[in-house]
């Protein structure tokens, strides 16, 4: 019964798609031009900790839970990209040491099969040295540090990138020396010698034409870092990234497409693309915690974000993170990672974070408007800027490759919104109709479903976008 009540309550609203009569309706066309950028696709943050950190705590984890839960999830989001991260004394614990087949290497490699299967693109991310390791700065503060020697990291890094490459991981497709190095401890000039140590090492070790170097990394208010890499490495980036956790419910439009507008003006001059590499909201309570992650809102919002970021030139973004869990099998509770789209086992959750979790492993609602778009947002797509009118409401049209459209839009304003889609040139199929809207998000963690399919109508689609939702139109289905 109450699967019946949910199917006509989404069919109902696809139904006002056609009637939409809450306001005047305006007309929203699709621009001749788009960005002009070919996306490389949507992605999350997947580090390899499940396996070789969690399962081995007593919280009740199991192999079998990444079978079950993480793979068949990841297989049906279809998630084009992932960013992994690495720590060096996983296989050099120790100078001239090297530990391929330590747990933190085969949960590694868990991650890499798993991308193998689902054809996903990996970035490596090499996060710095941790305080203890051989190459570590003794005199720093930070759990990770910039390197004493920076030929070493470079040997180091491409040693374990070899290794990977020469065991058949094709899904290598980048490679990140540093983890956020504006933060961390790695100052500009530091990086600039790592960067260029890495090419010549790279080279030498006979795998720089299989990796893409993906530089800068950089924190969202540190924009200086970007355009210092723009300016020095401009021969040696494949590609360039920046983080963003400053964008909220309160953010304008315009604040995020003039950010990200500023990041390809400072690598414009390069020709290479601009990525947005990790993304959340701007409720942060230090590194693990953000106050929303439980809202069904935050699932708009982030919706929001990447279309504004796509629509300002971005070629991809990738959503921190894929799932809580712990970083190291001995820390607290506080430090735990909980921005992932599902939780961890239920039993770990303690006062307000355990306040609506249910099971273990259950799906947070942004997992749905999230996956959403990793399965009709795809690589290789063109994006076309859509403008709604509306400080807080986004919307993107996206071309395939072979032609086909997938139109997405999110309405994060306390109002709702009737327009006329007009059509692209041409004649124009069915679009069937997806919508993340609160109290019609599916039971456990099945995917959203079509609700209906409309069409365009003398060369009009009457869409209506209430308060707070997403509507994706796709010929893609």
């Amino acid at each position: 019964m109450k699967l019946v009540s949910r199917m006509l309550e989404c069919l109902a609203l696809a139904g006002l798609l056609l009637a939409g009569a809450c306001s005047r309706p305006y007309t929203v066309r699709i621009p001749a031009e788009g960005t002009g950028v070919t996306l490389e696709g949507l992605g999350v943050e997947l580090d390899p900790h499940f396996l070789s950190q969690n399962v081995t705590r007593d919280d009740g984890a199991t192999v079998q839970d990444w079978t079950d839960i993480v793979v068949r999830r990841v297989q049906g989001m279809q998630v084009q990209r992932l960013r992994v991260m690495l720590l060096p004394h996983w296989w050099m614990p120790e100078a001239d040491t090297l530990t391929f087949d330590s747990p933190e290497m085969m949960s590694v490699r868990a991650v890499l099969d798993l991308a193998m299967q689902t054809d996903a693109e990996v970035t490596l991310v090499l996060w710095g040295c941790p305080i203890g390791w051989f190459l570590a700065d003794p005199a720093s503060r930070n759990w990770v540090t910039a390197p004493t020697d920076d030929e070493a990291f470079a040997a180091c890094f491409s040693t374990v990138v070899r290794k990977l490459l020469d065991e058949g991981y094709s899904c290598i497709r980048e490679v990140t020396p540093f983890n956020e190095p504006d933060g961390n401890v790695c100052e500009a000039p530091q990086y600039l010698r790592i960067v260029r140590a890495m090419d010549r090492r790279f080279r030498a070790d006979g795998i720089r034409d299989k990796v893409r170097f993906n530089l800068s990394d950089n924190t969202d208010g540190r924009r200086f870092f970007l355009q210092i890499c723009a300016d020095s490495l401009a021969t040696l980036a494949d590609v360039y990234n920046s983080h963003t956790y400053i964008f909220g419910y309160e953010t304008p439009n315009r604040k995020a497409l003039r950010w990200e507008r500023a990041n390809l003006a400072a690598v414009a001059p390069t020709g290479r693309k601009h990525l947005v590499g990790e993304f959340g909201s701007n409720l942060c309570v230090g590194a693990a915690r953000q106050t929303d992650i439980n809202w069904y809102k935050r699932g708009v919002l982030m919706t929001r974000n990447c279309l504004n970021l796509l629509n300002a030139g971005a070629a991809g973004a990738s959503y921190w993170s894929l799932l809580d869990q712990y970083y190291n099998r001995d820390a607290s509770y506080e430090v735990m990672q909980q921005l992932g789209l599902w939780r961890y086992k239920k039993s770990v959750y303690r006062g307000e974070d355990a306040e609506g979790c249910e099971y273990d492993y259950q799906v947070r609602p942004q997992y749905y408007a999230w996956s959403l778009l990793t399965r009709f947002i795809r690589r290789g797509d063109t994006v076309y800027p859509l403008n709604l009118r509306n400080r807080f409401a986004a919307g993107s049209a996206f071309r395939s490759a072979d032609g086909r459209w997938t139109y997405v839009f999110a309405n994060g304003s306390g109002k709702d919104l009737v327009f006329d889609l007009k059509a692209p040139g041409g004649a124009v199929p069915p679009l069937a109709v997806y919508r993340y809207a609160e109290g019609a998000l599916p039971d456990g963690d099945a995917l959203l479903a079509p609700c209906d399919k409309v069409g365009f109508q003398d060369g009009r689609c009457r869409v209506s976008l209430p308060s707070q939702t997403v509507l994706l139109l796709t010929e893609n289905n």
